[in-house]
């Protein structure tokens, strides 16, 4: 399966392509927390992309939240071709199709070798737009970055 296709996915769909692993989360929350198997690990079977969560006390909410970092897991390490994003422009990390998207502008970047005034035009939008649209969410930023600095870029400044 592609990227895309994890990410049309339903939770209980996805959920099924998954190793879930509950156990017992370390740190600070008392002794609820420190004595209960309320921290959830998503594992993906079919590549090992993993994800979890263990800020809350309820292990529904973990769960929750474990599978939408899995979904922007995907989005990150998933690589297909590059292509203009069709949808909405305004996206933030709370949308349930923001995984898609900023899978799409990572595509472009790396089909731009990281250069983002070439994924910017690539994708119909200015440099401008797409350094503040990447700047809104601090995991595809550094992502970024990280990606830029492998490459021999310099590191984008918000």
């Amino acid at each position: 399966m592609t990227r895309n296709d994890f990410l049309s996915l339903s939770d209980e769909e996805l959920i099924k392509h998954c190793t879930i692993d509950f156990f017992k989360a370390t740190g600070p929350g008392g002794q609820k927390k420190n004595k209960t198997e309320s921290a959830v690990r998503l594992t993906l079977k079919e590549n090992g992309i993993t994800a979890s969560a263990s800020e809350e006390r309820q292990q529904s909410v973990n769960r929750t939240r474990a599978l939408k970092r899995l979904r922007l897991q995907l989005a990150l390490e998933l690589r297909e071709p590059a292509e203009k994003w069709t949808g909405q422009w305004n996206m933030n990390p709370k949308n349930s199709e923001y995984p898609s998207f900023a899978g799409c502008l990572l595509d472009n970047l790396i089909d731009q070798s990281w250069q983002v005034s070439s994924a910017a035009t690539n994708l119909g939008i200015s440099t401008g737009q797409l350094i503040k649209i990447l700047a809104k969410d601090d995991t595809l930023w550094q992502f970024v970055n990280k990606e830029r600095q492998r490459a021999g870029h310099k590191v984008l400044k918000k």
